[in-house]
């Protein structure tokens, strides 16, 4: 790895969806040379999902999600970290929740008493149906028009910026990965009326914006957001808070950072944009 930075958006085998152990990503991350790991581990407490989403596997088993299971892997990442950390890697400890304004108090009151570092929050559904599993968001794509959804997702992602309760929003255009291939184009430009609002609302409560990488390895071969985004982003004085690959298994850690890194100076220490290394 060139340059000295993170990966801020990563899944243990604690996410019903990833495989990996946090020492196996942790021994990765220190052969790439990052300086920094943060776990971000699927919080799904949402009812339509918790049968598909609502677990950790902790010790091996598959345990519902909730606080006594998030402490019990907290414990686990916070060891890992103490490990890891002579050795010159820093681990961080956050989580990734599936947001829905219904489960504002619930949330309010679970994250202040984790001892976490960073908290990201996610569109993963509209209507109470998943855009993001490839099980279900092919056809929720095919069965409805643009105008019928994009609103509503930006609106959930206003709520996320209003909540509080996020260090960053993730992923912020994923509904790419599976509505390109239904809509084409026609979807790269959906966002235009609602950036202004919700960048507005980002700023006012310091939500930070990722750029999410793992679009490469989901065959749309751009980053979450699209630069277009991310330079609004930037005009509105957004500030950007990372790179993320989301990575489900360690051989996708830091994916295509090499080149993601020239889009996100800001989490390069000073004066290392020009000549780090020489």
């Amino acid at each position: 790895m060139r340059f000295p930075i993170g990966d801020s958006h990563v899944h243990t085998d604690h996410s019903v969806d990833a495989k990996g152990t946090v020492h196996e990503f942790c021994q990765k991350a220190f052969e790439m040379g990052l300086y920094e790991i943060t776990f971000t581990n699927h919080y799904e407490i949402m009812p339509s999902r918790k049968d598909r989403m609502g677990y950790f596997m902790i010790g091996g088993e598959k345990v519902p999600a909730g606080p006594d299971a998030v402490k019990r892997m907290i414990e686990e990442l916070r060891e890992a970290g103490e490990h890891f950390f002579p050795a010159g890697l820093k681990v961080r400890v956050g989580l990734e929740v599936g947001w829905d304004i219904t489960l504002y108090d619930r949330l309010a009151k679970e994250l202040r008493e984790f001892d976490l570092d960073f908290v990201i929050g996610s569109v993963h559904d509209i209507d109470d149906e998943p855009i993001l599993e490839r099980a279900y968001a092919p056809q929720f794509f095919q069965s409805r028009r643009i105008e019928d959804w994009i609103g509503k997702y930006f609106k959930k992602a206003e709520e996320i910026a209003e909540s509080g309760l996020f260090n960053v929003i993730a992923h912020l255009d994923v509904y790419k990965r599976y509505g390109l291939a239904v809509y084409g184009d026609a979807l790269r430009t959906a966002h235009e009326p609602y950036l202004e609002t919700l960048f507005a609302k980002m700023k006012a409560s310091d939500l930070a914006l990722e750029v999410n990488t793992s679009g490469m390895r989901h065959g749309i071969n751009e980053y979450y957001p699209s630069v277009a985004i991310l330079n609004e982003a930037r005009r509105a004085e957004v500030f950007v808070s990372g790179l993320g690959s989301d990575a489900h298994a360690p051989d996708q850690l830091a994916l295509d950072f090499e080149s993601a890194v020239a889009l996100v100076p800001e989490i390069l220490p000073c004066d290392l944009e020009e000549g780090y290394g020489v």
